[in-house]
Order: structure tokens, then C-alpha cells, then sequence
């Protein structure tokens, strides 16, 4: 009986030899996958963040331009009222008046074309609400005495500080992360 022990253990030792090569390479296999897994993750997220990111400054730049548009069409209806009751002849206010109307309508359509853009949804929703109040106060541009243009600014003070908030969080979340 012992010499078929002898014969049966070299056998059994070749079988629990390949049985430990599989698994070996089966873990090594998990570990491969959960570890591209791991970089492909990180992957989408730093391609979301820079998204995130370019779309915020974006959104900043063209709201501050749109701001700046609406002062602007403030002053060239001062302009203009200041020309008619002077009862100047010249068409320069009329002309500049139009023009900085224009101007914000441009300013105010790239603002909404990039809302849709803004993917934290509390900023997303208080930038359309800046930019609805920001409308408002410029249909009340036209009306008579002295527009307020206090909304438009505190909303858009609201909308700048979310941006500038979230523009950290992100980069604070990239700080930890190895390059």
C-alpha cells in the first residue's frame, strides 16, 4: 500500500500545482480588473470636474458680461430720456440705446444656452433664478423713474458666490487625489 501512495502523490502534487497556478492567476485577473476599474473611475470623474469646471468659469464670464450689458442699458436709457428732454436733434442716443438692448439680448441668450451646463442643480437653479430677475429688471429699465437694479445684483452676488463655492469643492476634492 505504500508504494501506491508513492505512485499517487506526484500525480496529486501536479494536479495541486495547476489548481494554485489557476487561482493565483484568477486573483491576479480580479485585482487587474478592480484596479482599471478603479483608474477608469477616476478617469470619468477628472473628465467631469474639468467639464464642471470650464463650464462654471464659462457661465461666470458670461454672466458677469451680462450684468455689465445691463448697467450698461441703464445708463443708455438715462442717455436717451437726458436727449429728449433736451430735445437734441442728434440720433447718437437712439442709435446707443438700440445697440446696448442688443447687446443684452445677445448676452442674456448665451447665459440661458449655458444654464443647461451647470451640473450641481441647487447653482444650476439659482443661476435661471438670477437670470430671470436679471430680465425683470431690465424690462424695468423702460419704465419711468430711475430703475433699482439692487435684485439683479444681489442675485447675481448670490450666483457668483455658488460658483466660487463649488469651483472649491471641486478643487479641493482633486487636492487629495495622487496625479
Amino acid at each position: 500500500m505504500d508504494k501506491g501512495w508513492m505512485a499517487v502523490w506526484p500525480v496529486a502534487a501536479f494536479f495541486l500545482g495547476g489548481l494554485a497556478t489557476q487561482l493565483t492567476g484568477w486573483i491576479n485577473y480580479r485585482r487587474q480588473r478592480a484596479d482599471k476599474a478603479a483608474d477608469d473611475s477616476a478617469a470619468m470623474q477628472q473628465r467631469r470636474e474639468e467639464f464642471e469646471l470650464a463650464h462654471l468659469v464659462e457661465f461666470n464670464g458670461l454672466l458677469r458680461h451680462q450684468m455689465d450689458c445691463l448697467f450698461e442699458l441703464s445708463n443708455a436709457v438715462t442717455r436717451y430720456r437726458r436727449a429728449e428732454e433736451a430735445e437734441s436733434p442728434s440720433s447718437a442716443p437712439g442709435d446707443e440705446l438700440r445697440a446696448a438692448s442688443e447687446e443684452l439680448e445677445a448676452a442674456e441668450g448665451a447665459v440661458y444656452a449655458q444654464i443647461g451646463f451647470i451640473l450641481q442643480e441647487d447653482v444650476r437653479l439659482l443661476a435661471r433664478d438670477a437670470v430671470d430677475v436679471i430680465g425683470e429688471n431690465s424690462a424695468s429699465i423702460f419704465g419711468e423713474g430711475e430703475a433699482d437694479l439692487s435684485p439683479a445684483f444681489e442675485s447675481a452676488s448670490a450666483v457668483y458666490a455658488a460658483l466660487s463655492k463649488r469651483v472649491r469643492e471641486i478643487y479641493a476634492g482633486q487636492s487629495g487625489r495622487p496625479s
